[in-house]
């Protein structure tokens, strides 16, 4: 049973309602008590791979009438993207197709999936420089809405879970910052390794649970029900049949993406059950352990002795600056905006830097 509410302090270990989504097990220690605005959210880590996830999971139903009605309102303040999200979600989108592994290797008239395509801004410009067809899946009705409109993309307006593409359709599946979210992120990515054609590729980007670039303080998201760091994300991809292939870092470590292959000629695994061998073979006590230390070593006071925080409000500054800037000489409309960041775009002479793919 889980512990009762009241004596649960940070460091608390107890036998979880539910099992871990990597290794199947109860016992789990408590991380955090409070979301980063302060309000009550219990965050714990799995005692057995180092899994960190919100404890209990909200109502499945009510999660996806949440992210289809409210999330992009509740998180962006509006119910479509403004020009300053374009222009800015560009950059990014840019950024993260100039880091995408062996796109040349990608078939002629391949096709890729975007997952949490949002505004569409990425699903547009991959497919601008790479002329792969490219679909998306958006679950907020208003993000979906004008990236069809004014982008003129094809995009499912469902959850992950309902999407229902053919089976080894993709040579290419990107989700960025959408995992997450989800309360089954292993049959997530057990959905998507279904939907790869043999030796296709799935990119997946998450927050960092090891990251100390921001306080602690501010680590833990309400939306966020799962907390990755690299070896476990690999291994749930290993679980859903997926091979690692690649790692990304940011430059502060904050985020990171992994590179999953569909492997040729080997069917996909069952989806591993709690009293599977396979779920017993994803058990990472070593990674656990790594996880807890990261997280206790990194105090909000040990934080503030750093010059993290004044760099980091300095550069958010002076970003928001140079888009002001930026947004003066773009044109307005959400399409010719972004093509024009493409026509500017000098792409890198090759696709990750070898400095931030360091483990």
């Amino acid at each position: 049973m889980n512990a009762p509410s009241h004596a649960i302090v940070p460091g608390t270990q107890y036998a979880a309602h539910d099992p871990c989504n990597l290794c199947h097990q109860h016992a789990v220690r408590v991380v955090s008590l409070r979301d980063r605005d302060g309000s009550p959210l219990c965050t714990v880590m799995c005692t057995g791979c180092g899994l960190v996830r919100a404890d209990p999971m909200p109502d499945a139903a009510a999660l996806d009438r949440y992210y289809r009605e409210r999330y992009r309102i509740d998180y962006k303040r509006q119910s479509a993207p403004s020009r300053r999200h374009i222009l800015r979600a560009g950059r990014v989108a840019l950024d993260r197709i100039s880091r995408l592994p062996r796109l040349q290797r990608m078939p002629a008239g391949g096709r890729a999936l975007d997952i949490g395509a949002g505004g569409g801004e990425f699903a547009y410009l991959l497919g601008r420089t790479t002329g792969l067809a490219v679909t998306g899946i958006e679950p907020n009705e208003g993000y979906a809405q004008h990236a069809r409109t004014t982008l003129g993309l094809d995009l499912v307006v469902s959850p992950l879970n309902e999407a229902m593409p053919a089976g080894g359709t993709f040579d290419l599946v990107t989700m960025f910052h959408v995992l997450e979210h989800l309360r089954d992120p292993g049959a997530a990515l057990a959905r998507i390794a279904s939907w790869l054609a043999p030796g296709g590729l799935a990119v997946v980007e998450v927050p960092n649970v090891e990251a100390t670039c921001q306080s602690p303080l501010h680590l833990f998201h309400a939306a966020h029900l799962y907390n990755f760091n690299a070896p476990a994300l690999e291994r749930l991809g290993e679980k859903a049949g997926l091979e690692p292939v690649d790692r990304w870092f940011s430059p502060d470590r904050g985020n990171f993406s992994v590179t999953l292959r569909r492997p040729e000629g080997r069917p996909l695994p069952a989806v591993a059950g709690p009293a599977s061998g396979a779920a017993e073979a994803c058990a990472m006590p070593d990674n656990a352990e790594r996880v807890w230390q990261v997280r206790a070593a990194h105090t909000p006071w040990r934080h503030r002795a750093t010059l993290q925080p004044l760099g980091r409000a300095l550069r958010r500054a002076g970003a928001r600056a140079g888009e002001s800037l930026a947004l003066r000489r773009l044109p307005p409309d959400p399409r010719a905006m972004l093509d024009r960041l493409c026509d500017e775009w000098q792409p890198p002479a090759h696709a990750m830097d070898g400095a931030s793919r360091a483990a």
